[in-house]
């Protein structure tokens, strides 16, 4: 018994059989419950590369697995990662049924967390790029069902994908070499610039992101909800485990500025057009983009502080996807047109969804008291530390984010018709009640409710500042 077996390979084996149930997507939705609540429970207890002893038996958990020549490693500072991505398989499968995914999103959305698992897993690390590919690959029939002709959004989104997959193994390959040779400036500027251009496509990094609007308005909301965060969170960690392993990389004061220049340059543009969007759907894109910008920003700070930033900003930037694709996947199910002329005064029949609606738009724009905010503060703070002009832009387009929010804010609480009514049925009010009570808690509390995850989650990268 190995971690990878346990957290790869069974998973991946049980992903089969969630596909005996997908006709039955209630039992289906509860068994991908209970199998990532499972394996987020086991990578908060087992200690993974030490000896665990259960009455007179001792035995080691290796953090090695090796599979056709390739080797899978998940050692200890991978539990936070682990808990990180099954908890979002755990968090997700509890919106399958009230939303009206399509069945297949079961089997195929844990196939997705599997792959992307072992992509950070595997050595070496040229293999990510074919698996990751392979996860995008598995995505499409998640997000659009069999019968469904996939439309620009969906065709850029497979293009920009598979276009980064040549240039991460160029990437891999020309770093590894440089590492044996860093007086090399040839092959060093050939893996920077392949590296930029691989995680440019992976992240949707400017000017590469004019799919994701496209994208979250072809595909179901909930579906593309689930698939922008889990990719977007993956690309991430791939990139600062790629800065980990080379030194000469995470030095280097070019890509540390293009970094910043990129993640700037996403907040400020994704605001601007929040701000004026009427499209629920498209909003939606562009506040991921707003929120993918913050979170380059918060690695371009190369410091410690600037880790913390980003790790702190991770479940409340998750938390806040979720409560809005769930939100807007009960509005599909309710055929409630996506604009917001189809969500004028909805505030007064609607109000439990309307202020999930809402408070995870102005979350992700870093609104005071919400989820985002404290991550949102202090990545300003300390950015404002080292550039005031990058801090200015970013504050600019965080506030395009909520202008965009109060805009629509404003819209639901039009009133069209005397009297208030609560229309939700009880699970979607319990959902999204649950969704909204978090996201106050984090936002007044962030300490309490994050615990020691700003400070743990680093550990991951322990050749970054």
């Amino acid at each position: 018994m190995s971690a990878p077996l346990i957290w790869i390979v069974i998973p991946l084996v049980l992903t089969g059989l969630l596909w005996l149930l997908h006709r039955q997507p209630k039992r289906a939705a509860l068994a991908m419950l209970i199998i990532c609540l499972v394996l987020v429970i086991l990578a908060a207890t087992l200690p993974i590369g030490s000896f665990i002893k259960i009455g007179r038996t001792t035995f080691e958990l290796p953090t090695t697995l090796t599979l056709f020549g390739r080797r899978l490693v998940l050692e200890a500072s991978d539990r936070i990662w682990l808990m990180l991505v099954y908890g979002l398989g755990a968090a997700w499968s509890l919106g399958i049924v009230q939303s009206r995914v399509h069945r297949s999103f079961t089997p195929l959305s844990l196939l997705m967390i599997v792959l992307l698992v072992a992509a950070r897993a595997v050595e070496p690390f040229l293999y990510a790029a074919l698996l990751v590919a392979v996860a995008v690959l598995a995505s499409l029939p998640l997000m659009l069902p069999p019968d469904a002709r996939p439309g620009r959004g969906i065709m850029r989104y497979l293009i920009f994908q598979m276009l980064a997959v040549p240039f991460i193994l160029l990437a891999g390959w020309a770093a590894s070499v440089v590492d044996a040779n860093p007086s090399n400036e040839v092959l060093r500027l050939v893996a920077s610039a392949s590296l930029g251009l691989g995680l440019s496509f992976w992240l949707a990094v400017f000017p590469f992101y004019t799919w994701v609007p496209l994208l979250a308005g072809e595909a179901h909301p909930f579906a593309a909800g689930f698939v922008l965060s889990l990719l977007t969170t993956t690309a991430l960690f791939l990139g600062l485990d790629f800065f980990n392993g080379f030194g000469w990389l995470r030095n280097s004061d070019l890509i540390l500025t293009a970094l910043r220049l990129v993640g700037v340059l996403m907040v400020v543009t994704g605001g601007i057009w929040a701000a004026f969007q009427e499209d629920l759907t498209r909003l939606f894109g562009y506040a991921i983009i707003v929120d993918l910008g913050a979170a380059l920003l918060s690695i371009s700070l190369h410091s410690e502080v600037g880790l913390a930033v980003f790790s702190a900003g991770l479940i409340p930037r998750l938390l806040s996807l979720f409560i809005w694709a769930l939100a807007l996947a009960f509005l599909r199910a309710r055929q409630i047109p996506l604009t917001f002329a189809g969500v004028t005064g909805l505030g007064h029949r609607l109000p439990i969804l309307s202020a999930a609606l809402a408070l995870a738009c102005l979350s992700l724009g870093g609104l005071p008291l919400l989820a985002v905010f404290p991550a949102r503060q202090a990545l300003l703070v300390e950015l404002a530390s080292q550039s005031s002009i990058a801090a200015a832009w970013a504050l600019a387009g965080s506030f395009g984010l909520l202008l965009g929010g109060f805009r629509l804010l404003n819209v639901l609480l039009k009133r069209t018709e005397p009297g208030w009514q609560v229309t939700e049925n009880l699970s979607e009010g319990l959902l999204l009640s649950a969704g909204i009570i978090i996201l106050l808690l984090i936002g007044i509390f962030p300490g309490g409710i994050l615990g020691s995850l700003p400070d743990t989650l680093p550990l991951a990268f322990p050749n970054l500042p």
